[in-house]
């Protein structure tokens, strides 16, 4: 759904480039759009990362951007603290979230924002004497988008890596803290294949060694997915 949004957006902006019509005719739903999408986004975004932070959602029915930010970095920095990943996903996480936030900021907190020419306090949503430049705040929104669209992906050798400690956690302290690769149970004959080709066989159909890396990757599987993990031997 967000990528539907924001493929409308594109469509837009492109329709105004490529006709050189002026972008204030379509100023208001444009930027209603890239809001909405971005409330779309962190929702999604705060349901998924509530299965791995154990916090219960305090925010989730408001239409107030900056709140569904706080709510979503709350359990995102949980998650990355309990285990141990800050780091790693700092400089990203950083840099995409300071444009998040600046196209938070640009759009306004009310729920009303480019929806209603007026908010529900009764004043104009945007003043007559007010800017925005669209085209730049659209390079902020796109990277905001990536961001958005891509938090769960970022963070999956990790949110990979407690699922499978939820089947078993015995090999918590043996491991890397992170899943290489996973994939559903059905591939795990040409993912071996894939692991034979790249790296060098350790027991065969079990353990391999990555020689650039010096990590032992050792192939476990649950009933439905196979998990390739990193392993101090």
């Amino acid at each position: 759904m967000v990528g539907q949004y924001g493929n409308a957006i594109d469509i837009l902006i492109n329709q105004i480039i490529e006709g050189e019509n002026r972008v204030d005719t379509i100023a208001h739903p444009l930027l209603y759009l890239m809001r909405h999408s971005i409330e779309l986004g962190l929702k999604v975004n705060i349901k998924y990362l509530s299965k791995y932070s154990n916090l219960k959602i305090k925010e989730f029915k408001t239409h107030t951007l900056s709140v569904l930010f706080s709510e979503f970095e709350k359990h995102y920095k949980k998650i990355v603290i309990e285990n141990n990943f800050e780091r790693e996903l700092k400089k990203e996480y950083d840099k995409y979230s300071a444009d998040l936030k600046y196209v938070i900021n640009a759009l306004g907190d009310d729920w009303s924002s480019f929806r209603y020419v007026y908010a529900t306090d009764c004043k104009k949503v945007f003043a007559d004497s007010e800017t925005i430049n669209i085209f730049e705040l659209k390079k902020k929104y796109d990277n905001s988008i990536i961001f958005i669209t891509h938090t769960s992906d970022a963070i999956s050798p990790y949110t990979d890596f407690i699922d499978y400690l939820n089947y078993d956690a015995s090999i918590k302290n043996e491991s890397l803290g992170l899943v290489k690769y996973c994939f559903y149970l059905n591939q795990k004959y040409w993912l071996i294949e894939k692991l034979n080709e790249k790296y060098n066989i350790i027991e065969e159909n079990k353990i391999w060694l990555d020689e650039v890396e010096k990590q032992f990757l050792h192939l476990k599987t649950t009933s439905n997915k196979c998990y390739v993990i990193p392993m101090k031997k």
